[in-house]
Parts: structure tokens; C-alpha cells; sequence
């Protein structure tokens, strides 16, 4: 099963998705262009604004994971700045993989869990990127490692 798995690292009984940093680098980096921009044309508005929208973006893009926990039969994840979320696999619905096209143009692919908690509906983001393909890989490794522990 390992060897097919690409988009997981295996600790133990745990899968942690590798990073994806795609998108994310290229919003700190025109973020950073912007206060740089400002710096220079002496707009320090310009200059604190963007600067600290880029530092919050760098660091939520750091600190971001996702781990399947076998041992706990349960999702672990952290987007942004929130709280790390912990979604057991009996409480999973299903998944859902989300497409945003601005004029025939993929900006985003989200792969996104709907689960239960407290009798309520609600969703969390997987992971994200620019392809479908790349999604429809992670979501295929997410149901090849949960799949033995799973009740269908």
C-alpha cells in the first residue's frame, strides 16, 4: 500500500500530506511585491498594510497540515490560522472536490470532507491547488489508507 501512496509521509500509524505550496507562495510573494512597492514609493500605508497581509498568509501557509490518524481512526486538520480540527472517520459524510473557473481559466481545486459534529452539518477544507488531477490523486491516497478502517 505504501508504495503507492505519494502525496502522504508515513510516521508510524500516521499519514501527514506533504505540503502544498502552489498558490499560497505565489499570494506571499505578490503580497511581498506590493509592500515592497509601497517602501519604495514611500507610501508607508502601502507598505504595513501588505506587509503584514503577507506575513499572516506566510504564516498560515506554514503552519497548515493535514494528518490521517489511524491509531485515533480519525482526520486531523489545521487551514489557516483556526484550530486544529479533529474529524473521527465515522462522523465523514463524504467528499467533495470544488473547481473555480474565471474565464476559462483554473484559478482553484478544493477537496473539501463533509462531515457531522453534533448532529451538524459542516465541511473542511482538505487540501487545495490548481489541478483537478492533483486533488483526485490526494482524495484517492486519503480512501486507499482509510479504506480498511472504514465501515461501508
Amino acid at each position: 500500500m505504501e508504495n503507492t501512496i505519494k502525496n502522504f509521509k508515513k510516521e508510524g500509524n500516521r499519514y501527514i500530506l506533504k505540503r502544498q505550496y502552489g498558490f499560497g507562495i505565489l499570494i506571499v510573494a505578490g503580497l511581498t511585491v506590493l509592500a515592497w512597492f509601497g517602501y519604495t514609493s514611500n507610501n508607508a500605508a502601502m507598505m504595513w498594510i501588505f506587509g503584514i497581509f503577507a506575513a499572516l498568509c506566510f504564516l498560515s501557509i506554514y503552519t497548515e497540515r493535514m494528518v490521517i490518524d489511524l491509531d485515533a481512526k480519525a482526520l486531523f486538520i489545521k487551514r489557516g490560522l483556526k484550530a486544529e480540527t479533529c474529524i473521527p472517520f465515522s462522523d465523514i459524510a463524504h467528499y467533495q472536490m470544488s473547481r473555480l473557473i474565471y474565464i476559462f481559466i483554473p484559478v482553484n481545486t478544493s477537496l473539501n470532507v463533509r462531515y457531522f459534529s453534533k448532529g451538524e452539518e459542516k465541511f473542511a477544507i482538505v487540501a487545495q491547488g490548481l489541478s483537478k488531477r492533483g486533488m483526485q490523486d490526494i482524495l484517492n491516497d486519503i480512501e486507499e489508507i482509510t479504506r480498511p478502517y472504514v465501515g461501508n
